[in-house]
């Protein structure tokens, strides 16, 4: 994509997204498009790596998310949503069993502290976030290993303990610090992190109910109440069921620095893609927050869910063929040959199901700005061109129509460069940048839904 081009559409972009349905319905924005677009292409190390750009827990959201994304898949209104998340759990047990590089430490750029009490989903999301901006962010955590719901709630047969071990020691290569069996109130407070240096605080403390019987026996003293909006819990009369008030688009509490997010805000388990949200939502506001930036500014864009697909009965239906696994891959006890095959197999069916993928939205939401897909584009000369209508028809993402001088015209915010007017002009008016005819011929046929090899 040509500067020219991609400035001029992150100038749209830029208060407005369009975004696939997948991504669309994700609480913590994963680039579902592209990393299912990069699995296509059989590079599951960089589909992997394109997650963790969004997340740090590819692994556990491939095994215990309650998918949102698939519930608002488009390929559900030809036949079955694509499966996204067992796509996600596929491409990170494969980087696993082929070796997961360890990550370099970031280089500590910010000399501002932060504080995070709890290593849930939210808490250690906001740290991993926050880490690769370059601050120094210490952990702290009550239980005496971190992880949260994850480790201590979902019973194996779902998560595995390894698993969560392998993705917060990921987050931990990074450069977080992370401190256990450390409560609270007990062992610390809102006024003894100010006074050891800390610049900013994220409480992620998950439910308080929960986490009081967890931890009965240490008598959990209470938040401040200056933080609370306090309710009586019916089914447990000795104890008050305490939320946080915060602004609901910044996460700060009613104490400047002070944030939280995840359960303690709503006082119920509400999934840990959600959490996920939380603690990049907060990591975004303690940025502005340490550098004296308004916490509100540039955070409200209006979401607009798009998908190039106008008719459905077009679309050649590709059932699922894939299921994802009854067990982690490499779990089974066989030789070296029998787990190369295996995990060929896995691969092979992992990559017909990516296909199945519509790619609805536009290329800038996609890989077209992550220097990953070679971004083709589609040129018309307006010598040859008849203005014959030809390239309007056969165009799968209606991305072109006739200008006032009857010129086929390309709107480069909804062309993929599949090269299916190329191919069809019969005055040779439209050329592409990059595609050969072979290659054109492949991204067609992909294109209108057929099979390709």
């Amino acid at each position: 994509m040509c500067s020219k081009q991609m400035e001029a559409t992150n100038r749209e972009f830029k208060n407005k997204r369009m975004l696939p349905p997948c991504r669309a319905a994700c609480p913590a924005d994963v680039n579902v498009q592209g990393y299912i677009a990069l699995l296509q292409q059989g590079k599951f190390k960089e589909s992997v790596e394109l997650v963790r750009q969004s997340i740090p827990f590819p692994a556990i959201c491939g095994r215990v998310c309650y998918s949102p994304c698939e519930d608002a898949c488009a390929r559900k209104n030809v036949d079955e949503p694509v499966s996204i998340r067992d796509l996600k759990w596929i491409i990170a047990d494969i980087e696993r069993e082929e070796g997961r590089v360890k990550p370099e430490p970031v280089p500590k750029t910010h000399s501002e502290k932060v504080a995070i009490v709890g290593a849930g989903p939210a808490g250690l999301t906001a740290a991993y976030e926050l880490a690769k901006l370059g601050y120094p962010v210490t952990v702290f955590e009550a239980m005496p290993k971190p992880g949260g719901t994850m480790l201590y709630f979902i019973p194996d047969s779902r998560l595995r303990k390894d698993v969560v071990a392998n993705e917060v020691a990921y987050i931990q290569d990074l450069g977080v610090e992370i401190k256990t069996d450390v409560l609270f109130g007990r062992d610390l407070s809102l006024d003894s992190l100010r006074n050891d240096g800390y610049e900013a605080v994220f409480l992620a403390i998950g439910i308080q109910k929960v986490w009081k019987r967890k931890l009965a026996s240490q008598d959990m003293p209470p938040l401040p109440d200056t933080l609370l909006n306090v309710e009586e819990d019916e089914d447990e009369v000795p104890t008050k069921l305490s939320t946080v008030w915060v602004d609901p688009l910044t996460l700060e509490t009613r104490i400047p620095g002070v944030f939280a997010g995840g359960d303690i805000l709503t006082g119920k388990a509400s999934g840990i893609v959600y959490a996920i949200g939380a603690g990049k939502q907060v990591a975004v506001s303690i940025d502005h927050y340490v550098n004296r930036r308004d916490l509100r500014i540039e955070r409200e864009q209006k979401i607009e869910e798009t998908t190039w697909v106008k008719d459905w009965e077009r679309i050649t239906k590709k059932p699922k063929r894939y299921i994802g696994p009854r067990t982690d891959i490499g779990k089974r006890r066989v030789s070296f040959e029998e787990a190369e095959e295996h995990l060929a197999k896995i691969k092979e069916a992992a990559i017909f199901e990516a296909r199945r993928c519509l790619e609805c939205g536009p290329c800038i939401v996609c890989l077209g700005n992550k220097g990953l897909c070679e971004v083709d584009k589609a040129v018309v000369s307006e010598t040859l061109c008849t203005g014959c209508n030809v390239c309007v028809v056969v165009c799968p993402f209606g991305a072109i129509k006739k200008n006032e001088m009857e010129i086929a015209e390309i709107d480069e915010d909804l062309c993929k460069g599949c090269g299916a007017c190329s191919a069809s002009c019969p005055e040779q008016a439209i050329t592409m940048q990059r595609l050969t005819n072979a290659q054109i011929m492949i991204n067609v046929v992909a294109a209108l839904g057929g099979e390709f090899s």
